[in-house]
């Protein structure tokens, strides 16, 4: 006699376990008492020979089965290990990520107001200078109308020599 049981591992799935009551080397080693019009013994000795070979099949079946699912369990936690880094990795980016962009904005604002900061002085130095320049232009013209005040005076006054 076969047995199925189904068992729910600790992450929920499910397993196929067979406790075998009777080995296929049973079958094949079990004897009947013949008895007044029984059953044909070389049939019943093939039938188990058949079941006895379907068993070990069925065995062997069940155990590449278990071996596969126990290599696709430790597969599926490489591939949760592998997703788990991907996320922690992805993580990692969009934090160095926003991180770049925080500083590359903090800096290209640092650096817009340097140079608002200068254009103002530059700005502040052009003014000066054009009042400089203004004042100049006023002193020279001042001076101008001096000279040609005192040049006009002499004038005159060798004007008046000469004329007597």
């Amino acid at each position: 006699m076969v047995e199925h049981k189904i068992l729910f591992d600790d992450d929920g799935t499910t397993s196929l376990e067979r406790d075998m009551k009777i080995s296929p080397k049973e079958i094949l080693e079990k004897e009947f008492p013949l008895r007044f019009r029984g059953y044909d013994v070389n049939q019943v000795d093939a039938f188990l020979e058949d079941l006895a070979r379907e068993l070990e099949r069925i065995s062997q079946e069940l155990l590449s089965v278990q071996e596969e699912r126990e290599q696709l369990k430790e597969e599926l936690a490489v591939l949760r290990e592998r997703e788990r880094n991907l996320k922690e990795e992805l993580l990692v980016a969009q934090t160095m990520g926003d991180d770049i962009r925080a500083r590359a904005e903090q800096e290209a604002s640092r650096i817009i107001a340097g140079a608002q900061l200068d254009a103002q002085k530059i700005l502040a130095e052009v003014r000066q200078q054009c009042a400089s320049l203004q004042q100049e232009i006023t002193a020279m013209n001042q001076k101008r109308e001096q000279f040609e005040t005192s040049l006009r005076a002499l004038l005159e006054g060798y004007l008046n020599i000469i004329g007597k």
